[in-house]
């Protein structure tokens, strides 16, 4: 399915849009807040129709006009043109107006190189909003955002969220602790590269000093951690799974003594008539 974008044919605004951006807004939420707008699929990956009011206000953009993103839109009513391509660029732009570096760094990192690909082939890829969301956008300086972050870039990289959530950055995060380091703390932002190549954070020319942002005293050693392996399978490395079979398989034995320890115990009771003992002899 294609992705429907309204467009509406460039125009001025109307009197009173330009010194009441709130008014303006306020005439595109008249349609856009109806709950019959909802996602449709396109070539790119998801798109919501339907807006809150009231997310929408509470987030990073919530004081500025819907045009203001939307350039070339008035409030009247938009015909609808199914134009994924149109979708993508406009949507880059619009974000680049206001996060110029950000853009640019984003342009030359392997998603934005994804996007350039999809865009050509008709196939999903990361967008500004695919990690931002649209009208809801976070203040990325909260624990509540850093939280959502695994998850984020888990919708792509399904599974390295868990193995993520299983390391102590990870369940630090999970607990509250802000400064706890997230992907992006280590793989970047808008500047992800691939990890062979040599300008990524973590290629292997850069992986210390980016480890030692946080931790100013690791050596050599401290790189070699393992973050993105399940120690139960397979595909992890001998050594560790073998410790975590060993883990397991003590595990088992241990609760496995202790609860038939348990049920000889209640049975030797029973035996010796421990449990009915109504005089409280000896």
């Amino acid at each position: 399915m294609l992705l429907v974008v309204l467009v509406g044919t460039p125009a001025a605004a109307e009197d009173g849009d330009a010194v009441d951006p709130a008014g303006f807004s306020g005439r595109c939420l008249t349609c856009h807040s109806m709950p019959y707008l909802g996602v449709v699929d396109t070539p790119l990956g998801p798109r919501d129709l339907h807006i809150d009011p009231e997310v929408y206000e509470s987030s990073v953009h919530g004081l500025l006009p819907c045009n203001s993103c939307h350039a070339g839109f008035s409030h009247n009513p938009h015909q609808m043109v199914p134009n994924a391509e149109f979708f993508a660029e406009t949507a880059g732009e619009a974000c680049k107006n206001c996060h110029d570096d950000q853009f640019e760094m984003y342009k030359q990192s392997y998603h934005g190189e994804l996007t350039r690909e999809g865009v050509a082939e008709g196939v999903a890829s990361p967008l500004c909003v695919d990690c931002h969301g649209t009208h809801g956008i976070a203040y990325v300086d909260t624990l509540e955002y850093r939280q959502t972050i695994a998850d984020v870039c888990g919708a792509c990289h399904g599974g390295r969220e868990d193995t993520f959530l299983d390391t102590y950055h990870g369940k630090s995060l999970s607990l509250g602790r802000e400064a706890s380091a997230t992907c992006v703390d280590c793989h970047g932002d808008h500047s992800i590269l691939p990890v062979s190549n040599p300008l990524s954070t973590l290629s292997k020319a850069n992986i210390l000093p980016t480890c030692q942002e946080c931790h100013p005293d690791a050596g050599e050693g401290f790189t070699t951690f393992l973050v993105h392996i399940e120690p139960t399978s397979t595909k992890a490395p001998l050594v560790v799974f073998l410790v975590a079979m060993a883990y397991l398989a003590l595990i088992v034995a241990v609760f496995s003594f202790g609860g038939v320890h348990t049920l000889l115990y209640i049975y030797r009771g029973f035996k010796d008539k421990l449990y009915f003992n109504k005089g409280g002899g000896h």
